[in-house]
């Protein structure tokens, strides 16, 4: 099927007002308000508003507005009196309770706010008549709104849409994609997304593939659902317009939340990278939803020791990192500080734990409480920064044991990757690394589950994620340090069980099998 329709304007104003939290607040006692923007202001950041056509009631065009000078011509409408309530920058400028300021506010209206705020389609043909009469440059009449132009019938092939350059896990997403299909012989481009000023973008392992073409028929979206509902706003049609649109959206807990429903509007199927999230998706998805795995892979090492990441050498390690984007009370480093002065109480015994944080959430009380536990703890190790992958994946190697006491994941590609590598994980017994953190290849850690509070994740009401039994975590913590054939057990049918079934060249399987059959 290609897309040739999009979203609704209630869809887009929906994801505008979720991802806003400033519009939320300058509107929250105005809705009505908030309608002005979207229409006034709102197609110079949303090209999905641009593309929409909407119908203004005739009066509201063309009748007076109530301070409206008589001899002033054009007369100031009511239209265009909304226009100037809504900028408060021309107010102090143009008083339109003085004749002068008025006949200053109509010329500013046609010579600058009409380009500037994309209302020449509101135009009355009267108006647009006047003005074409005293401008060199006439004013185009435009019955239909401004939509791209649906592509003709594109050849067979992928283009991902994500962070190709981001240092982050979605980013990496990506990037494991591009190998799956690369893998399966299927053609296939990149067009990158920005993901923010607060995310290094110095990964180039796939910059050979971007490009600002949709060249195929295929859109694979390795964003979140949520953005991917942000970026169709922002971009509008463009990206979607005769292609199919695959959503390979990861999402964190067991429900994909209400009010982001109608995000589901965008995608023809959904792919869910484990089957926690299969069970998220189809509870609720109308559209196909199918399990396709990731890729994971490691690079070459960066010959990075210990003594590179200022560690000891004796010590048995654990060693967990996180990105602080990824919210740290779902991924509760906390409860591996817990857990290990829970299992190694003296303070003499030889091991340590290394918490390795990428965005340091600097101002979150939890966060505090590690910084405060590592200072009266000298065997705890606190590394901050942003790591390339090859460095980071030698952090991995110089250490001897993962450990992820998360409250919900996804998918849990740092555990994938610490297998792959041969260590031994210790995770907790939820969610998507259930996949393959199972019995015989990890240490599954104990968990009641338990309400979502408010305010600890967002869009989580009324769902629910794991506590880990940090007691249980420290008997593990405990077995691995001591016994040496526990964890190597582990260590080595957990590497087999990721290598068999997160290659790019399993994965690129099932994608190439499942794009074939959805031509």
């Amino acid at each position: 099927m290609r897309r040739d329709t999009f979203p609704r304007l209630d869809d887009i104003k929906q994801t505008i007002w979720l991802t806003r939290p400033d519009l939320r607040q300058q509107f929250a006692d105005n809705p009505a308000r908030f309608d002005w923007w979207l229409l006034l202001n709102g197609a110079t950041e949303y090209r999905a508003l641009a593309e929409i056509e909407v119908i203004i009631d005739a009066a509201l065009l063309t009748q007076p507005a109530p301070e409206a000078f008589a001899d002033l011509h054009p007369s100031l409408t009511r239209f265009m009196r909304v226009v100037w309530a809504m900028r408060p920058d021309l107010q102090p400028v143009f008083d339109i309770r003085q004749r002068s300021g008025q006949a200053g506010f109509i010329h500013w209206y046609f010579q600058h706010g009409l380009r500037e705020l994309q209302l020449d389609r509101f135009l009355t043909e009267e108006q647009r008549q006047w003005w074409n009469s005293v401008q060199r440059v006439p004013i185009s009449t435009r019955t239909k709104p401004r939509k791209h132009r649906a592509p003709p019938d594109l050849p067979f092939g992928v283009n991902l849409i994500g962070y190709a350059k981001g240092q982050l896990g979605i980013g990496e997403d990506v990037r494991m994609a591009a190998l799956a299909l690369q893998a399966a012989g299927i053609p296939f481009s990149i067009y990158n997304v920005e993901p923010g000023c607060e995310v290094c973008q110095n990964d180039e392992s796939a910059v050979n593939h971007i490009s600002s073409d949709l060249p195929y028929a295929i859109n694979l979206f390795c964003t979140t659902g949520i953005e991917m509902a942000r970026l169709a706003a922002v971009e509008g049609s463009k990206l979607f317009d005769g292609r199919r649109s695959i959503g390979h959206w990861p999402w964190e807990l067991p429900e994909w939340p209400a009010n982001w429903h109608h995000a589901y509007g965008l995608v023809d199927e959904l792919w869910a990278a484990s089957r926690f999230t299969y069970d998220a998706y189809v509870r609720s998805c109308p559209k196909p939803v199918h399990h396709m795995p990731m890729a994971v892979t490691v690079d070459p090492t960066a010959q990075l020791t210990r003594r590179n990441f200022g560690l000891p050498e004796q010590p048995f390690l654990f060693v967990f990192a996180f990105d602080g984007l990824s919210s740290l009370i779902r991924k509760n480093p906390l409860a591996c500080v817990q857990a290990f002065r829970t299992a190694f109480p003296r303070g003499d015994e030889p091991v340590g734990l290394v918490i390795k944080v990428m965005r340091t959430p600097e101002h979150d009380p939890q966060w505090h409480m590690i910084l405060e536990a590592a200072r009266a703890d000298r065997r705890l190790f606190i590394l901050s920064g942003t790591l390339q992958r090859a460095e980071l994946l030698d952090l991995y190697r110089v250490c001897d044991s993962f450990i992820s006491l998360h409250r919900s994941e996804g998918f849990g590609r740092g555990l994938a990757e610490a297998m792959l590598l041969g260590k031994p994980v210790i995770a907790t017994g939820y969610s998507g690394n259930l996949d393959f953190t199972i019995l015989g290849s990890a240490a599954l850690v104990d968990y009641q589950l338990r309400p979502v509070a408010e305010g600890e994740y967002p869009f989580a009401e009324g769902l629910v994620w794991a506590e880990p039994d940090t007691h249980h975590a420290a008997w593990w913590m405990r077995r691995f340090v001591f016994n040496a054939s526990i964890r190597t057990r582990l260590a080595v049918l957990g590497q087999q069980l990721a290598q068999a079934s997160y290659s790019p060249e399993h994965v690129g399987a099932f994608y190439l099998s499942r794009l074939q059959h959805s031509q």
